[in-house]
């Protein structure tokens, strides 16, 4: 990762919160938390998110509104290699079993988006459940951090609890005692989720990217 230079205008102590959210994002491979932020700087949660406020005013990075919802704005000496308005999200490839989702024995590694792409994170997909919705083994979903999809969006589901939870990606329709995923395939059966069960949302998909061999 490149270093910050002084163009940027960054106090001291602006250029130290933001080294340390880099160096925590490079050995943990997903950002810090408020609180994460404050223990590495030696300051209250409160006043790390101060220092956050003020790195996003100064365009260096770029928050979702969710715990990890933190993005790195490309320097300029990154620009040029990644092209003008790239910026770069985690790749999230099979969840490892009891880990957080963006833990980093998740990782496959960052992938360089668009600027105004949405996405938080991509999803490598295995499984053809939803091929009917353009979906394919193998490709890279693009999903924005997202609790509060609308029915019939395509979400990356979290089933289950510790070592049993799963991610899938499936159509959501909530109703009143449970929630339906919707698989997107002739021949697969809809997920039931009774409002008892363990259920997490880690997203909604707003995009696909599919290599070619």
């Amino acid at each position: 990762m490149a270093s910050l230079d002084d163009s940027l205008g960054l106090s001291q102590r602006q250029h130290q919160a933001f080294e340390a959210l880099r160096a925590f994002q490079q050995e943990q491979g997903f950002p810090p938390t408020r609180a994460e932020l404050g223990a590495l700087l030696g300051v209250s949660a409160q006043t790390a998110d101060f220092h956050l406020r003020a790195l996003e005013k100064k365009g260096v990075i770029q928050r979702s509104g969710q715990a990890r919802g933190l993005s790195f704005v490309p320097l300029p000496q990154e620009s040029s290699a990644l092209g003008v308005g790239a910026r770069v999200v985690p790749l999230v490839g099979q969840v490892a079993a009891g880990k957080p989702f963006l833990a980093v024995e998740n990782l496959e590694g960052r992938l360089p988006l668009p600027e105004g792409s949405g996405a938080d994170f991509a999803l490598r997909v295995v499984g053809d459940s939803m091929v009917e919705a353009g979906i394919l083994d193998g490709d890279m979903v693009l999903v924005e951090q997202s609790k509060d999809p609308c029915p019939g969006d395509i979400v990356v589901a979290l089933l289950g609890d510790g070592e049993t939870q799963e991610a899938t990606v499936k159509h959501y329709y909530p109703e009143k005692r449970c929630i339906i995923l919707r698989p997107a395939h002739p021949t697969m059966k809809d997920i039931v989720v009774k409002k008892s069960d363990h259920l997490a949302l880690a997203g909604r998909v707003v995009g696909v990217l599919r290599l070619w061999d």
